[in-house]
């Protein structure tokens, strides 16, 4: 087994695999990330920083309920479709088909995405437990469908956030790979290049779906985008993203690792060769 077989884990695992192995990816980040949501949050949403810990990891268990259930649903849906896009055995991915599976994989997780990180927004902003705040909003004026406020911005951010690291990114660690770079240096620039840049491309919809959800009787997606560009211009949008973009390439370089590494820990009959070649190269 090549080289090459470091970027079809997805299609080696089992659809249940991947999802268990998209959980525990999305929990290791948000916890390991924690503090850069934290203040990113603070910043979009013109809130003072506090630098006492136990506000800065209020919502973590939310967190990492939301990222794992949003990884899960990315690493499952785009498992999924590689292997229908390849049929039957392995073969490398043409770029369009990865980024065509990483974005519809990341708009399908805009669902759960939606639900987690107003209920973490919400902790971080007013304090009370996860069950509470569920409570609230279910019982507010928008009922039910208030869970789902920020839907739209949440389903763009995941979608373009998917094609960062389960499309740009393995694509530049080949092109690292073509100059006999070890692989730890090509996952590393292949983290922080498409970070940077997806960081770049969603960070707009993750202040509007911020404030939508830190203001839960306030606007919609279009009048919150107006009050921004009336308030600040297009600077406006971009509060926060060097604290989110710093944030972004520590997921990606986590997700990419926690694939390969994880995988292997937890199903080494489907991903050793995988591994072995992988440390034969390191070598």
């Amino acid at each position: 087994m090549d080289g090459e077989d470091r970027y079809a884990v997805l299609q080696r695992l089992g659809d249940v695999q991947n999802l268990v192995l998209g959980l525990a990816a999305g929990a290791i980040e948000a916890a390991a990330t924690q503090p850069l949501t934290y203040a990113k949050n603070c910043l979009q949403q013109r809130v003072a920083v506090s630098l006492n810990p136990r506000v800065v990891y209020r919502g973590t268990p939310a967190s990492m309920l939301s990222d794992g259930s949003l990884i899960g649903t990315q690493f499952w849906a785009c498992g999924v479709l590689q292997k229908w896009l390849v049929g039957d055995g392995y073969r490398e991915l043409t770029f369009a088909e990865e980024v065509g599976s990483a974005y519809a994989a990341g708009f399908a997780s805009g669902v759960p995405c939606s639900v987690f990180e107003l209920c973490m927004i919400q902790q971080q902003r007013f304090g009370g437990h996860a069950a509470a705040t569920l409570r609230s909003t279910v019982s507010g004026a928008c009922g039910p469908l208030g869970l789902f406020r920020g839907f739209v911005p949440s389903s763009q951010r995941e979608a373009f956030f998917a094609v960062g690291y389960l499309g740009l990114s393995p694509r530049i660690q080949r092109v690292c790979d073509g100059f006999d770079l070890s692989p730890t240096v090509g996952a590393a620039a292949g983290s922080i290049v498409s970070g940077v840049i997806c960081a770049l491309i969603t960070h707009p919809f993750d202040t509007c779906k911020s404030l939508m959800q830190g203001e839960l009787g306030g606007p919609g997606l279009v009048e919150t985008a107006r009050r921004l560009q009336a308030e600040g211009g297009t600077a406006a949008f971009f509060r926060g993203y060097g604290t989110r973009a710093a944030m972004v390439c520590m997921c990606f370089f986590i997700f990419n690792e926690t694939k390969l590494y994880l995988g292997y820990a937890l199903f080494p009959g489907e991903l050793s060769a995988t591994r072995d070649g992988d440390d034969a190269t390191r070598r």
